[in-house]
């Protein structure tokens, strides 16, 4: 319990302070609260001689414990409640800012579900519970150990009274708390598994519909699952629960039965056996919150190894060179493999600035993961890729990607304006020069067709516009960001007639004076190219220009001879 207190406190790191100041204001605030014993103290201390001076006194003293109350749970708000919302927006940040430097084969590996459960339900805990959680345990207690204290310079009895039920809460506690630390990870665990099941539902329902299926057994099994443990946690806390209450409700009476027969016997002043009576059924008010603080605690725990697990993001290290004005591309002897599976062997080329580079190869040759690695979404295994010269590992990861223009076969748009996903290219653009890259791309039109024009918003993943359209705002998009370097992942393979012209027309802007690594299967993209690299199982069985290649019999006359019989097919 109190290696958890720790750990939720140093999470709070130079936000430490806040803590211990939102304690101290708790406890007074406890103080406060006292004072309304207090004012019933005075008046029986003053029954058999009531004045209007006792009873303003009184009032006094009643006023007194208002306005602190008032203003130190405030204060206990602002320094515990509040800075949870400070210190997890520092930490979400901090995430994003780690997963944006993770290799992209982290996110291959990782649950999305866990990196979600992190950002949202593991956070979301710590930041709404954590403060509360160390006031109801740490204030608990205290309070429960002043007040017995307290109770001893008046009653020695009242006070041992006090303690051993405060001794004996304590064991059943410590019960609860096993039971917590078994359970919790594993609710937590089942969490993490809905959380990712559902993710997987969403994304998948369009499968499921068009198989006629209504749910998804992995779904139903994971709610089932889910029930189970959280009644199985519901029962097994139950007991261990029950007595802890109990014993506060027990111990609570058998003081307030001794303060009225010491007060009955006459060894304890009236006033003082009325108050004390008054007092036994709130000294363990605090402490009776110590069960639910305990089960948070735990909760809290699974929360903390889940945060630490997902902040543990392995990390593309880097000198923080500068790049270099030579924008060439060298690749040396590189092989690079996903676990166990080798993707590259003994890859070689050099890839001249303002020069294209097409490559081409059967599906799994490895043509993109060669891409992705010319970007840095991954390190080789051995090898290297230079930049200008220059190891790409020495760079900071996003000072290379600023060097880069990338334009994927499936467009991704932000759920934003048309306008804001263009100017994610460059974010200190200016709308003249957003309508003029949308020009350039060939989109200008029918953006300005739209209802709203540059402000309509395109919906999630850009699902408004046609994938032509999507296609062209995406280059838009690489205009405007104006990199030397330009890589094209298969960008026209699914085009269709319609659009086709003006999509060429528009990566032409885009290319123009750059130097242009394309992954294509068109014909007039490849022949175009100064140079081919064509890659099979992983290994680059040819290279050469278009003239040279076809002279060959190799992968690339056969697929040449492919492509050209393909294209004369036609419907009876």
């Amino acid at each position: 319990m109190f290696k958890t207190l720790r750990r939720v406190i140093n999470l709070y790191g130079v936000h430490k302070k806040r803590i211990y100041l939102g304690l101290v204001c708790s406890l007074l605030n406890a103080v406060f609260n006292s004072f309304n014993i207090m004012a019933f103290f005075w008046i029986l201390l003053h029954i058999s001689n009531l004045t209007m001076a006792v009873i303003w006194q009184t009032a006094g003293i009643l006023g007194v414990a208002v306005i602190g109350k008032i203003v130190l749970k405030f204060l206990t708000n602002v320094f515990l409640s509040a800075s949870g919302y400070v210190v997890f927006t520092e930490k979400r940040l901090e995430l994003g800012d780690k997963l944006k430097t993770a290799p992209m084969g982290y996110f291959s590996k990782e649950s999305l579900g866990r990196i979600n459960n992190t950002i949202t339900t593991s956070m979301a805990t710590l930041e709404n519970f954590a403060a509360m959680s160390i006031e109801i345990v740490v204030g608990g207690i205290l309070q429960g150990i002043a007040v017995a204290i307290f109770l001893m310079f008046f009653s020695w009895k009242l006070g041992l009274i006090a303690i051993v039920g405060i001794a004996t809460s304590l064991i059943f506690l410590s019960k609860l708390q096993k039971i917590s630390e078994e359970l919790a990870p594993k609710r937590f665990a089942m969490t993490e598994k809905v959380t990712s099941d559902v993710l997987e539902f969403i994304r998948g329902i369009a499968i499921i519909r068009s198989f006629g299926r209504n749910s998804s057994s992995n779904l139903d099994d994971a709610f089932e699952d889910y029930r189970k443990m959280s009644t199985e946690l519901e029962k097994r806390t139950l007991v261990p629960m029950g007595f802890f209450r109990a014993t506060l409700e027990i111990f609570s009476g058998i003081m307030a039965l001794v303060a009225a027969l010491m007060t009955y016997f006459g060894t304890l002043e009236f006033s003082y056996g009325m108050t004390f009576i008054l007092s036994s059924f709130i000294v363990y008010g605090q402490m009776e919150m110590l069960g639910t603080g305990v089960f948070l605690l735990e909760q809290l725990e699974s929360a903390l190894d889940n945060m630490d697990e997902t902040y543990a993001v392995p990390v593309l290290k880097s000198e923080g060179e500068s790049i270099p004005k030579d924008f060439s591309i060298e690749i040396k002897n590189v092989q690079f493999g996903y676990e166990d599976k080798l993707v590259l062997q003994d890859i070689s080329a050099k890839i001249p600035q303002k020069t294209s580079c097409a490559i081409i190869g059967h599906s799994g040759s490895g043509k993109t993961t060669l891409c992705n690695l010319l970007v840095r979404f991954w390190d080789v295994n051995s090898g290297s890729i230079a930049f200008g010269g220059t190891d790409i590992r020495k760079f900071k990861p996003d000072e290379l990607l600023s060097r880069f223009s990338l334009v994927f076969q499936n467009v991704f748009l932000f759920n934003d304006t048309i306008e804001n996903n263009i100017k994610f290219g460059k974010p200190d653009a200016t709308h003249e020069e957003i309508v003029e890259a949308a020009r350039r791309a060939r989109c200008h039109d029918f953006i300005s067709a739209l209802p709203d024009g540059y402000n309509t918003v395109v919906g999630e993943g850009g699902s408004t516009l046609s994938g032509g359209e999507k296609q062209r705002v995406s280059i838009a998009r690489a205009l405007l960001k104006d990199a030397p370097v330009v890589i094209l992942d298969e960008a026209t393979s699914s085009l269709d007639p319609e659009n086709e012209s003006e999509l060429l027309e528009a990566i032409d802007e885009l290319t123009k004076g750059k130097t242009v690594i394309s992954i294509a299967h068109r014909l007039n993209t490849v022949q175009k190219a100064d140079q081919i690299l064509v890659l099979d199982h992983g290994k680059i069985v040819q290279a050469g220009k278009h003239s040279d290649l076809c002279e060959v019999d190799g992968l690339y006359k056969r697929f040449l001879d492919i492509r050209k019989s393909s294209a004369g097919w036609n419907l009876s």
